[in-house]
Formats: C-alpha cells, sequence, structure tokens
C-alpha cells in the first residue's frame, strides 16, 4: 500500500473511472473466457484438469505481475512510485493485509473456490455465448441480498429488472433440446450463491481504510483471495480427477501455456478493474455494468470461429435459436440499463454539534453513501448518495445519517440533471 501523498493525481471524474472500471472488467471477462473455451475445445476437453492447471499457473502468474507491478519507476528528482499504482493508487508493494480485511479474503476466497469449481463444469458447454450470460443471474442475488439487508421490499422497477434479466438468462441458455437443466441448476444453487457472498466480502475488503483516506488495494486482493480460492478449489477437485490427471497435465502444459497465460492476464486485469469498481459502487450496479460480457458473448463466438474454426464450438444454424439468443440478450441489457438508470441521485449537506470529532469515517460507512467529504464553510460535511427510490433515500439513508448523535442538521438536494 502506498500513503496518501505517494499516490499519482487522478486525471479523470471518479464517475468516468467507475465506469471504465466496471466496463472494463466485463470486456476483460469476455477475452478470459474465451481463452478456456478455445483450450477446452481445441487441446484438452477435461474442464477439471484444464480448471485444476489453469488455476495454479494463473497464481503464480498473478504473484509475478505483482512482484514486477512493485517496482519502483520515476526519474531523477521525482518522487518514485509502484508500477502498479497506475492499476490502483492505493497500491503499495506485495505485502501481507491487516488482519480484519485478511479475514474478509479468506471468506472471499472460500466462496470464490466454491464458485470457480463449479465454472469448470458450465465451461465444458462450448457455446460461449452461452456461458457468459449464466452468471448475470448474480445481479438477482445481489439485489436481492441488498434488500433482505435492508429488510426492504422491492419497487416496481426492481421487479421488472429481476424479471427481465431471469427471462433474458434463460432464453440465451436455450439449446436446440431445450435448456440445459443441469447447468441451469448449478448456476442458481451453489455458483451463483458463492459467488454473491465473494462478491460481498470483495466489497468489505476493498472498503476497508487502513489509514484516513488509504484502503485495501486491489492487487493484493487478488494475490491472497486466489490464493485460498484454488486450495479450496484443489480440495474440491482432488477427489474427482483421474489418477493419470497429473500426468496429463504435464503433457499439455505446453500446448496450454499460451492459453492459460492470455486466459491468467485478462481475468488478473478484469478482476482488478472489478474490485475497484466494489469500492466505488454498490455490488448490483457494478455487475449490471460489467454484464457487457453478455453482449460481447456472440460476436467473440462468430469472430473466433472464422479466425480458428470449431474453437469456440459449434455455431447454431437455426433462425429462430439464434431469435431468442437475441431476445435473450436485449432483455437481459434491458434489465442491467433499467437498474442502473433507474437510481436517484442526492447531495446531502450536514452540520454537526459543536466540538464534535471527526465523523466522516462513519457517514462513508452508510449504505448509499457514494462518497462523503468534511468541507469547511457553512457545512460541516457533504454526502452524495445513491438509491432506487426517493422514499429508500428517506427511509434507508437520511434516518441514519440523523440517528448519528453527533449530527445536528441535515439538508437534502435532489440531483435532477448533471453532467460527469
Amino acid at each position: 500500500m502506498s500513503s496518501k501523498s505517494e499516490r499519482p493525481v487522478a486525471k479523470r471524474s471518479a464517475s468516468t473511472v467507475f465506469y471504465i472500471l466496471a466496463l472494463g472488467s466485463g470486456v476483460f471477462r469476455t477475452v478470459s473466457v474465451g481463452f478456456d473455451v478455445v483450450a477446452l475445445n481445441t487441446v484438452l476437453s477435461e474442464p477439471l484438469i484444464y480448471g485444476f492447471l489453469a488455476q495454479w499457473i494463473s497464481f503464480m502468474v498473478t504473484v509475478l505481475a505483482v512482484v514486477i507491478l512493485s517496482i519502483r519507476i520515476g526519474t531523477k528528482g521525482q518522487r518514485r512510485y509502484p508500477i502498479g499504482q497506475r492499476l490502483d493508487p492505493d497500491f503499495g508493494r506485495l505485502r501481507m493485509l491487516p488482519r480484519k480485511p485478511m479475514m474478509y479474503l479468506l471468506a472471499s476466497g472460500l466462496f470464490a473456490g466454491i464458485a470457480t469449481f463449479f465454472y469448470y463444469f458450465i465451461i465444458s458447454n462450448t457455446d460461449a455465448s452461452s456461458v457468459l450470460p449464466y452468471g448475470q443471474l448474480l445481479i438477482i442475488y445481489l439485489l436481492m441480498g441488498d434488500l433482505w439487508a435492508e429488510k426492504d421490499t422491492p419497487t416496481i422497477i426492481e421487479l421488472q429488472c429481476i424479471i427481465s434479466i431471469l427471462i433474458g438468462v434463460l432464453l440465451v441458455g436455450v439449446e436446440p433440446g431445450g435448456f440445459d437443466v443441469v447447468t441451469l441448476l448449478i448456476v442458481l444453487v451453489p455458483m451463483n450463491i458463492s459467488s454473491a457472498f465473494s462478491t460481498y466480502y470483495q466489497r468489505k475488503t476493498k472498503r476497508y481504510e487502513i489509514e484516513p483516506g488509504l484502503r485495501v488495494d486491489s492487487l493484493n486482493m487478488r494475490v491472497w483471495s486466489l490464493l485460498v480460492l484454488n486450495l479450496i478449489m484443489s480440495v474440491m477437485m482432488l477427489p474427482l480427477l483421474p489418477p493419470n490427471a497429473f500426468e496429463m497435465m504435464s503433457l499439455y502444459i505446453g500446448p496450454f501455456s499460451g492459453l492459460i497465460i492470455g486466459s491468467s492476464i485478462t481475468i488478473f486485469l478484469s478482476l482488478i478493474f472489478y474490485v475497484r469498481a466494489l469500492g466505488r459502487g454498490s455490488m448490483s450496479i457494478v455487475n449490471s455494468l460489467s454484464s457487457i460480457s453478455v453482449v460481447l458473448g456472440i460476436p467473440m463466438m462468430l469472430i473466433g470461429n472464422l479466425l480458428i474454426p470449431g474453437a469456440f464450438g459449434m455455431i447454431e444454424s437455426d433462425a429462430f435459436l439464434w431469435i431468442l439468443k437475441i431476445m435473450g440478450i436485449s432483455l437481459v441489457m434491458i434489465g442491467v440499463i433499467a437498474l442502473q438508470a433507474s437510481e436517484v441521485r442526492s447531495l446531502v449537506t450536514v452540520r454537526v454539534k459543536q466540538l464534535t470529532g471527526d465523523i466522516l469515517p462513519e457517514l462513508f460507512d452508510i449504505k448509499g453513501v457514494e462518497s462523503a467529504a468534511a468541507v469547511a464553510g457553512t457545512y460541516d460535511y457533504i454526502l452524495s448518495i445513491k438509491s432506487r427510490s426517493l422514499g429508500k433515500t428517506r427511509e434507508r439513508i437520511l434516518k441514519k445519517i440523523q440517528r448519528i448523535p453527533e449530527v445536528a442538521s441535515v439538508e437534502t438536494m435532489i440531483v435532477l440533471k448533471d453532467y460527469r
């Protein structure tokens, strides 16, 4: 981790950075899945053997990448900073994290290991355009988790988004013989539930403040969570691997190496972008924006098969099936766009009582507060908050602010239009 004074000054607005991170995560994830699909279709069709080998090589590539990114650069007379600060301004070097965020990462890695184990069952479906959309059901789980945590009821828009995403994913995943029920059940129960818990703990880790203004960096998060992920995944995989599994790994590690390294680098970038976005926005919105992978899945399959015939599976010639897939993609995107666009943004000014200490961390920790700043002048703090309705802004955010003993008064301004 770096000190606040060492971090480079951002040249883009916070909202622009957030959208770049969330959308970039989806793009890199699409490419990573593409590498996996090509490897399984052209080199080795055993997903568990490939997954075991790929994950441990990915860990070694990740550690090497973070070590390289720890190198400090800067010309004579200028301050030197790690290369990795270009990816995450909070990064300083490869190191152990404090106890509390490390516990969060252990929990995140545990659930991610379970999700990854089941992912390698799903990736055996060679149609990448079906594999990618299934993961977008996670948005529904995260949204429902937010509602449950707040003991809240969903709005009409939230219900519409949930239904739109669910029906869209089912249509995209339809096959000539109907639905792959086993794959769908794997996604609905162990995979996405585990992914939702993993995302929750990743967000808690990223938002953990080591010192005022300095949070846990996403690069070290990736290293330690991946180590735990691989250990959990390996424990689950080992009993299912064939007796000659390690012999096959040694045989195929050469042909696999380029594809695995490509997958490792792209998923590394995807998760760095994803975790940084989680530190800036809600889980459901980040996953909504990263769901651009749904749109990219089909063109990736079509273009990929033109370049490497058969590498992305067989292209269905049934026009009706393609109509269903296009309708499904449209419904998913309508759902996630509506979910993101339905948010209400507000600016809240806060005055505190005399002789009050700093309550900035307490204000920022309130769910729905996007950013918090201490200011000089008429007000003591200015908050930027988001919610999906004015009612939720009042009931779930403002009342929590007003219940802080040090708060004297609160004023709210609804944002009607803004340029960012």
